[in-house]
């Protein structure tokens, strides 16, 4: 088998990790460990080679684990020039044959492939690429080549497998589960005292490598739309970050950044008790590149009603374990009311827990991963492995001293607002509640209320009488090319393809189909 392991920060690495753990002892297998694994484990029927291609002897079964990202060159050069089973866990590859090619000066190889696999259009690809131009990638996969030669495609959903067949209809693909060791069951309580959590805050978490298509802005204004509905609701986001992401100050361009730690990323012990400690979680993602996400099972497996994106790559996942969230105009709204739902109703936050582990633990066990990859190698090979049904894998449970510590948000001083505030709200009957003051005072500062000119200008501007905040202006792409926008009147407009979004109470709708 050709795959990363760790620490390589890939999914994946993990992934092939927790197969291995599976099947040792019941199968020998020699593994070629990408470029910046670890060799080191107390394997006693696998052994490790780190960074060089292993001699294959004639008829040996192969097997190449192959994602969208630079951590796979070995096993994507093997996939075609020693054909076996092709393990794809992204059915798009093109971002990460670019980034192999281009770092290693193989812009040349790069155009030849693209013209091979697509003729002129894949000319015209490479041109548009060398320039800067933006290109959808997605519409050309680059995994026609590897697709053409194996013996089998093993993906892990039956979408995945569609998308496979319509680039290459004539290649035997075999769904296998996504194995994941099923989370011990630390206490809820337990797990708060261990990450210094307050027992009384109503927890969301957020668990998973942040990138643009995580789409936590979406929850980010549904926490806005929540913050006085839910006093004690907190927003807790665990993974690394990808270039040019700054979560924390988006939260204080929404004006929440007093309800959202960022610990950025976590051992996997933390990871996991954070999981334990949530009353629920979010794990949007769109657009899908036909991924099965480990990050979403784990969460799944660890008993947590999760927000997903209603997706055709999420429609496996049973109804009554998770909360599909239409992707449009409504998405936060949808995300807010899911929230309140979940906070109001402990009932329906045990049973979808409930369902999700027992999703997880007869769907996605590590057993079924090793039977999934039995099947495919007699049916690829002809050859019997030896059984593998009765492997049981539960992790061990997490080390409870462990703290985590959050980036503290910035600090605002709020004491001259305060006294303005508390003259106002005392007609109110709030002038003694230094909770309430507090907390008003945050919003308008988070806002930027507290910098408007006078009482008589539009109170939807901001302090330089533009209709958004200049923080999230900085931030902001065109969803359908990626490019800078720019603002024009009440509207953004796309530098590229021109589209305009609209801008509702200071928010941009950055959603392709609200664009005009």
């Amino acid at each position: 088998m050709v795959t990363p392991l760790p620490p390589l920060p890939t999914g994946i690495a993990q992934y092939s990790h927790d197969l291995l753990n599976g099947v040792d002892g019941r199968w020998n297998v020699r593994v070629t460990a990408e470029a910046g694994s670890s060799g080191a484990s107390a394997w006693r029927s696998i052994d490790v080679s780190v960074g060089r291609s292993q001699r294959q002897a004639v008829g040996e079964p192969a097997i190449y684990q192959i994602g969208n990202s630079a951590f796979h060159r070995i096993a994507m050069q093997q996939a075609v020039a020693n054909p076996g089973i092709a393990v794809l866990h992204d059915t798009v590859l093109h971002h990460g044959r670019l980034s192999m090619m281009l770092g290693k000066r193989g812009g040349g190889r790069y155009r030849a492939l693209l013209r091979e696999l697509y003729g002129d259009a894949g000319d015209r690809i490479a041109n548009d690429v060398a320039l800067g131009r933006h290109v959808d990638l997605t519409a050309f996969p680059l995994i026609e080549d590897i697709a053409a030669v194996s013996r089998l495609i093993v993906v892990h959903s039956q979408h995945a497998k569609e998308r496979v067949q319509v680039v290459a209809p004539n290649v035997t693909v075999r769904c296998v589960p996504m194995g994941i060791p099923l989370p011990a069951l630390v206490a809820r309580h337990d797990a708060r005292d261990a990450l210094g959590i307050p027992q009384s805050a109503y927890v969301i978490a957020s668990i998973t490598h942040v990138n643009p298509f995580k789409r936590l802005p979406v929850v980010l204004r549904a926490v806005r739309m929540l913050r006085e509905r839910i006093p004690e609701l907190q927003l807790i986001v665990a993974g690394s970050q990808a270039p040019g992401i700054d979560l924390l100050r988006q939260a204080r361009a929404f004006g929440v950044e007093d309800r959202v730690s960022v610990l950025g990323y976590v051992e996997d012990d933390v990871a996991r008790l954070l999981a334990r400690a949530a009353d629920a979680c979010v794990n949007l993602r769109y657009p899908s590149a036909g991924e099965t996400s480990a990050s979403l099972l784990r969460l799944l497996g660890a008993g947590r009603p999760v927000l997903i994106t209603n997706d055709p790559s999420n429609a496996e996942y049973p109804r009554d374990a998770v909360l599909p969230v239409d992707v449009g105009p409504w998405e936060s709204e949808l995300v807010a009311e899911y929230l309140e739902l979940l906070y109001r109703d402990s009932e329906l936050r045990r049973s979808a827990g409930d369902a999700a582990r027992a999703f997880v633990a007869t769907s996605h066990g590590v057993q079924h991963m090793a039977m999934g990859y039995r099947e495919a190698v007699a049916d690829a090979y002809g050859v019997d492995l030896p059984k593998v049904d009765d492997i049981l894998c539960v992790e061990s449970p997490p080390m409870l001293r462990h703290k985590a510590t959050a980036q503290a948000p910035e600090t605002i001083e709020l004491s001259a607002l305060d006294s303005t505030l508390a003259a106002a709200l005392s007609g109110l009957g709030l002038g003694q509640h230094g909770d309430t003051i507090a907390s008003a005072s945050r919003a308008v500062v988070g806002l930027g209320l507290h910098n408007l000119r006078s009482r008589g200008e539009d109170s939807s501007l901001m302090t330089d009488g533009t209709p958004i905040r200049k923080e999230l202006l900085d931030i902001l792409a065109c969803p359908a090319c990626k490019t800078k926008v720019r603002l024009e009147g009440e509207e953004l407009v796309c530098e590229s393809c021109g589209r305009r979004y609209p801008i509702e109470d200071g928010i941009p709708i950055m959603l392709v189909d609200a664009a005009k």
